[in-house]
């Protein structure tokens, strides 16, 4: 039986939940938009149209400067336990961030922007079309931007 949107959706979410359940404390957070859509072959490698799906969390905790690395870190080892390959690794203190590639291709991302605001996302590999996509118990954070962080932690928005 090949995965569909369906089941790749429903799978993004679990991978998310995962990862989230292995931070501890567990931020504050919310979903994000839903993405789904087509993928184009590519030219002398694929021959059909091959469809994704991407669920998100927007962290609303305020994760401090100095905790911004230590979430990072907790979630890169999370990832590497699992047997993830890590694809990119970003140490940098303002906006570090992590990716991963699951065994079964599926990609996740942990980024911090500008402001503070962090996001943690996962995105099928190449699936069959579904007509059905799970729906987001929220509003699905359909805003224009990532909400800023305004939960504060007293492990995670500490400033040492």
């Amino acid at each position: 039986m090949a995965v569909d949107q369906f089941d790749a959706a429903r799978r993004c979410e679990t991978l998310l939940q995962d990862t989230l359940e292995a931070i501890d404390p567990m931020p504050a957070w919310q979903e994000a938009a839903l993405r789904a859509g087509a993928r184009l072959p590519r030219p002398g490698r694929e021959s059909a149209v091959r469809w994704y799906v991407a669920r998100g969390r927007h962290i609303l905790t305020v994760v401090s400067l100095p905790r911004r690395a230590v979430l990072v870190d907790v979630v890169e080892r999370h990832w590497r336990r699992s047997g993830w390959t890590i694809t990119s690794l970003n140490a940098g203190r303002d906006r570090p961030g992590v990716a991963a590639t699951t065994r079964d291709g599926y990609r996740l991302a942990l980024c911090f922007g500008e402001l503070g605001e962090a996001g943690l996302t996962a995105s099928s590999p190449g699936v069959a079309r579904s007509e059905r996509i799970p729906v987001l118990s929220g509003d699905g954070g359909q805003g224009s931007a990532p909400p800023l962080p305004s939960v504060c932690c007293p492990y995670w928005s500490a400033l040492a």
